[in-house]
């Protein structure tokens, strides 16, 4: 009888090995992700995990206090992270929310502040999305295009205005002279167009189509000016290519043509192109070929290209060539607006 009961003994410890076995193996089998209550936790070695948990796929976080795995915006010892929704760490470019985008270093931080990727300069906000549009910084204007890409060394054009920056971003006011162009741009930073005057009553022409300060001859609604090389338009008798024109100041500056004009007591022919028939003996300003020097990108020069009032720089194509009508480049920004002054313009920046 005692040994029957042995034998039971022995199988039923046998049956509680067995089973304490498969429970140790069910354990181990569940090792890895498991979903409750639509969260996921991660078991290793039958434990809950917690904190960073490196995988094949990246890395993902666990909550400290319950193992939940993380997604959404998160922050970790004072720096913050991106977890996808499936919960993997995201690096470069997201976009969470419709029109935000944020930047995460390999690392997995979010970036706040500026931003280079290759040459492009981006601003990321305090809350790290992407500034577009303007911005004012340390004193200075930025304009953050659309892809939040800084406009740096070059022209653009921001509602029905053209504006400059320099090779650090930052948007230009006063002169600017680009390639051997010279451009004034307002207070508020926008490219200014037609006529312009200075403190000194210098009168300046700016292209209507792209900008570009006159020099030498300029044909404005029908009529003939001419301007030396610092941009001032030219008054009284001058001499250019051996022939003399009298740009009228009761005119304002108007190149006298086809007319007969009593000048200081002596009456003077004027032929259509505007050459006078018997100047002999006249006094006439004779603009030097001023040169100007290829800068390779944008300068500013916030004194203005205007150096002495007695020099310039004859035109081609001027009224008294051959062919009698002149040329105007099309090429670079196309500027829109009214005549302005030079001291006009908002100074609390653009908007």
């Amino acid at each position: 009888m005692k040994h029957k009961k042995y034998l039971a003994a022995l199988a039923a410890a046998g049956m509680i090995g067995a089973m304490a076995i498969g429970t140790a193996f069910t354990s181990y089998a569940a090792d890895g992700w498991t979903k409750s209550n639509d969260h996921w936790t991660y078991i290793y070695q039958g434990k809950t995990h917690t904190g960073w948990l490196q995988t094949s796929e990246g890395w993902y976080y666990m909550d400290l206090s319950t193992g939940y795995m993380t997604t959404g915006f998160k922050q970790i010892d004072g720096k913050w992270y991106f977890f996808r929704p499936g919960g993997l760490m995201a690096k470069g470019w997201i976009n969470p929310e419709y029109g935000k985008w944020y930047y995460m270093l390999d690392d997995g931080t979010m970036v706040t502040g500026w931003l280079r990727i290759g040459d492009d300069y981006y601003f990321m906000r305090g809350d790290g999305s992407m500034g577009t549009g303007w911005r004012q910084m340390d004193g200075a204007w930025y304009y953050f295009q659309d892809n939040g890409k800084c406009v740096v060394n070059a022209w653009a054009q921001i509602k029905d205005s053209w504006y400059l920056f320099g090779t650090d971003g930052k948007m230009m006011t006063g002169w600017a002279k680009v390639d051997q162009d010279y451009f004034y741009l307002n207070t508020d930073g926008r490219m200014l167009i037609g006529w312009l005057s200075d403190s000194e009553g210098n009168k300046y022409y700016m292209d209507m189509t792209n900008g570009k300060m006159s020099v030498g001859w300029k044909q404005i609604d029908g009529k003939w000016y001419y301007f030396n090389s610092n941009g001032h338009m030219m008054t009284g008798w001058i001499l250019v290519d051996s022939k003399y024109y009298y740009l009228n100041p009761a005119d304002g500056g108007v190149m006298t043509a086809g007319t007969t004009l009593d000048i200081n007591g002596t009456s003077y022919t004027f032929d259509a192109s505007g050459v006078c028939q018997n100047a002999n003996g006249v006094s006439a300003q004779t603009p030097t070929g001023g040169s100007q020097s290829s800068t390779g990108g944008v300068t500013g020069e916030n004194g203005g290209p205007g150096v002495s009032k007695g020099s310039g720089s004859s035109g081609s194509a001027g009224p008294g060539s051959s062919s009698g009508t002149s040329t105007t480049s099309t090429t670079g920004p196309s500027g829109t607006g009214t005549d302005s002054s030079l001291t006009a313009g908002r100074t609390d920046g653009p908007g």
